[in-house]
């Protein structure tokens, strides 16, 4: 049986403009999927990212001739899932992913079945026995058109899991953001899936995928993966992209000092009232070279009332301070566009933004993702419906989907994140930024038909 698994383009459609300062990075669940199942199907991974169309992609699709057609599904590009359902020619067609667990009845218009968490145990007993009405955790609709849902199996431990195969992603394909830049090659593992904090903006978060149920690999597990990537493919450095790499203060401890004698560098992502001095110095003295942290809302309110992200910004600062003593490099993450920020409070953002001083910063529009908290408020406050994605109709962040915010517009948010970034890159080094600010500078001009640039940036 031959399986081909999709992982639809995205970086054109998601990134527009800023395709070049952000990562491309490998779809980690489809590699997983892979090796999981490789005694059981002839299994082929498909990065949409690599190929020149997405009608090249589906050609390539169609050449291997797949029994089985697997699309991981995401909110922006669920319109290329349904194109690429709709071209390949397979007896089954599967989707799974964030958008598919929570989009059900919209997906089985276009696909056989629906994976509704991991998909390791449900795809290879699908394999294994040929019947969806079989294969625990798939929701799929009968042939009295009444849709159906098999129990979801439990969550094995994540060290079962066979080492994705490398050997695809070590092709020099991918790409990584300014922050995360670190000697090549590189890889991209995680050694954690989910987070289970309240975050209204994120499918890991408690009642998101899985439940946002948070499991660990073991220590030696995840060494053993680093030794394998180090000894046969040379690789220098590590993203790890954990949600939160720095969960419980024991594993990274111990995590710290096995991974200290490879002599990898790395970058990882954590929450900020996961870091203090302590914790900054053992990263720091086993390799890590980067952290993301996402701050979301430098204006208390909006951070505890819109994001319940649970953390206060005297955090956030004690946490960038302690990476700045141990010589770790910070990369600050925002969110504009939440159901209440105003233009006040956007400001407070970049304010403390500039405050904080980090190594990067990113300011991002709020996505309100079907599943995530934050969808349900804004459908049950009437501020937005419960949408389909189009990309035509919503162009820019967030990409295909209707903006939350009730006091600004989506071009006002727009506005807002080029002229965040203008003062930022100003305020940082306007010299070696000088290609980003003509960036945002024209930007701006789009957005606002030249008018008002010179006052607000200048």
């Amino acid at each position: 049986m031959k399986v081909a698994l999709v992982n639809p383009p995205f970086s054109k459609l998601v990134y527009g403009g800023e395709k070049s300062i952000k990562s491309i990075t490998p779809c980690l669940g489809l590699f997983y999927l892979q090796s999981y199942c490789a005694d059981v199907a002839d299994i082929e991974v498909f990065e949409g990212e690599f190929y020149s169309s997405l009608e090249a992609l589906i050609a390539a699709v169609n050449d291997f001739a797949p029994d089985v057609l697997g699309v991981t599904t995401n909110t922006s590009t669920w319109p290329y899932c349904v194109a690429i359902s709709q071209a390949v020619n397979a007896g089954l067609k599967l989707a799974g992913g964030p958008y598919a667990a929570f989009r059900v009845k919209e997906c089985l218009e276009y696909f056989d079945a629906v994976a509704l968490g991991d998909g390791e145990v449900p795809l290879r007993a699908l394999l294994q026995t040929g019947r969806v009405s079989e294969a625990p955790g798939f929701a799929w609709r009968g042939s009295d058109g009444i849709i159906r849902t098999n129990p979801t199996p439990p969550l094995p431990p994540l060290d079962d899991f066979p080492f994705p195969d490398h050997h695809k992603m070590q092709l020099g394909l991918y790409q990584a953001s300014p922050h995360r830049e670190l000697p090549e090659p590189f890889a991209t593992m995680m050694t954690t899936r989910g987070c289970g904090f309240q975050c209204t903006f994120c499918l890991s978060a408690s009642g998101g995928l899985n439940g946002g149920k948070y499991r660990e690999r073991s220590v030696q597990n995840v060494v053993s993966e680093l030794t394998v990537l180090r000894e046969r493919f040379g690789v220098r450095s590590i993203q790890f992209w954990d949600d939160t790499f720095t969960m419980r203060k024991q594993r990274t401890a111990e995590m710290c000092a096995a991974l200290k004698p490879l002599g990898l560098s790395w970058v990882c992502n954590t929450r900020t009232d996961k870091m203090d001095q302590e914790t900054a110095d053992l990263l720091a003295d086993a390799g890590c070279r980067g952290v993301f942290f996402g701050v979301e809302s430098g204006h208390q309110p909006t951070l505890d009332r819109d994001h319940i992200k649970g953390v206060e910004n005297i955090q956030v600062r004690g946490a960038l301070a302690a990476c700045r003593r141990a010589g770790i490099r910070t990369t600050a993450s925002f969110i504009f566009g939440s159901i209440d920020d105003t233009r006040q409070s956007i400001e407070a953002s970049v304010d403390f933004s500039l405050q904080l001083e980090s190594d990067y910063v990113l300011y991002n529009i709020y996505t309100a993702h079907p599943g995530t908290s934050g969808y349900r408020r804004a459908v049950e406050e009437g501020i937005i419906d419960s949408y389909e994605v189009d990309v035509a109709r919503w162009k820019g962040e967030p990409a295909g989907v209707p903006t939350v915010c009730r006091n600004l517009s989506r071009n006002e948010l727009h506005t807002l994140k080029a002229e965040a970034y203008l003062r930022y890159y100003r305020h940082r080094d306007p010299v070696k930024h000088a290609d980003l600010i003509a960036t945002y500078i024209e930007e701006l001009h789009l957005l606002t038909g030249g008018s008002a640039v010179d006052a607000r940036v200048s």
